[in-house]
């Protein structure tokens, strides 16, 4: 279904450009918003081969590692066979897809996958959480690994926060998958992935991409427009320090084995002030700015008023309960889908006298219980519970009376 993508050009080439549109004056002058549904909507021409809109990459260059990578996307024109990918990182992508799989609930899906780490030597990733709707499978054809895929049912013209946080347990490295509707305000954590840990974490650079993969069918070809807006990239490190690009870059693949085939210069990019946003399209009727010249890399400017550091919601937590029972205080939480979304909790139980007699820190985005395993004397007792969400952000500590 999707195809794995870290491309050798990610780490080649210069990017940028304009906003201007062009039209090719041999194709009719029409946008496709959704896929045609039949030959008669199609531009009247004649192909062979897979005539694919040409494979794009927007590279955002970091000077440091990241534990957490955060990037925007809308999506305006879209396609049957078309991956939108929002992070492209050390060893794994992220982001939204255009499939004419039947056997998905729709066709707007959100895809989260890693690579094995050493597929000859059964070193695989793995998922290790995933949302009661988000199917798990195994991929290959360019190199194996964990994919995740759910039914999200992304919309057009809509921005889409979309959010990789990382952390290192026992020799494993952990990415939780999360994407924010910025219309709704509403959270999801589709997948939580991870493989053996090397050095370092996410990576320094973030790539995005767009890519018509094809396929047997006409109507899945290059003949049809797709375009996505891009802002707000930013990375936090190690040191907890966010930092945005210090330079953009754009290339276009070249037209390998006849693949792009007619659409070879159905590609463009550049920086829209309006949206202040970076953006990728191609297929259709689509030709680079004339910024591009004969080449197809360019250099992309800042984004206006970014800012040192992003805007992020509190985390907001609800109906807080501890029970006692059988030798166990069982701890329980809510956790609001429209503020900052989980990392980690602490539990501690408090005795009558105000000290603490056991605790709990356990990094599990998914969970809302847990349990100490502690036996309890006559006497009040009490729990008190701190939660960090994926932007590093410590809620005030919440002190819960222990019923009995």
């Amino acid at each position: 279904m999707i195809k794995a993508i870290l491309c050798a050009s990610l780490i080649s080439a210069l990017i940028i450009s304009s906003c201007s549109k062009s039209i090719r004056s041999d194709l009719k002058p029409k946008e496709y918003n959704t896929q045609a549904k039949n030959d008669k909507d199609l531009p009247n021409l004649s192909l062979s081969g897979n005539n694919a809109a040409p494979s794009q990459h927007l590279v955002y260059v970091f000077k440091k590692d990241a534990v957490l990578k955060m990037h925007k996307i809308k999506i305006t024109n879209t396609a049957k066979t078309e991956y939108f990918s929002v992070h492209n990182y050390r060893g794994g992508y992220s982001g939204l897809q255009d499939t004419p799989d039947k056997n998905t609930p729709t066709a707007y899906t959100l895809i989260a996958s890693l690579w094995d780490l050493n597929t000859a030597a059964k070193n695989y990733a793995f998922y290790s959480y995933k949302a009661p709707t988000t199917v798990t499978s195994r991929f290959g054809g360019e190199g194996d690994g964990q994919k995740t895929v759910n039914p999200y049912g992304w919309e057009l013209n809509t921005w889409y926060n979309v959010v990789l946080r990382s952390w290192k347990e026992n020799g494993t490295i952990y990415i939780a998958n999360f994407i924010q509707n910025e219309a709704t305000g509403k959270w999801f954590h589709t997948s939580t992935i991870g493989r053996q840990a090397e050095s370092g974490f996410l990576g320094v650079n973030n790539g995005a991409f767009l890519e018509n993969w094809v396929g047997d069918n006409p109507l899945w070809d290059g003949r049809f427009h797709r375009k996505a807006f891009f802002k707000d990239c930013w990375n936090l490190g190690m040191d907890n320090v966010w930092e945005k690009s210090t330079s953009r870059y754009f290339s276009a693949n070249a037209n390998d084995a006849g693949r792009n085939g007619y659409f070879d210069r159905a590609f463009n990019a550049g920086y829209d002030a309006q949206e202040n946003a970076h953006f990728m399209e191609h297929g259709g009727s689509v030709i680079p700015d004339v910024a591009f010249g004969t080449g197809r890399t360019l250099d992309l400017p800042e984004q206006a008023n970014q800012g040192v550091s992003p805007s992020l919601t509190a985390l907001s937590s609800s109906n807080e309960s501890a029970k006692y029972k059988g030798n166990k205080v069982i701890v329980s939480w809510k956790v609001s889908d429209t503020g900052a979304p989980q990392l980690s909790f602490k539990i501690e139980l408090i005795d009558p006298k105000g000290a603490v007699l056991a605790n709990k820190e356990l990094i599990r985005p998914e969970k809302r219980a847990d349990t100490l395993n502690n036996s309890l004397a006559t006497g009040n007792y009490n729990v008190r519970l701190t939660i960090t969400d994926i932007f590093n952000q410590q809620s005030t500590a919440k002190t819960i009376q222990v019923l009995k």
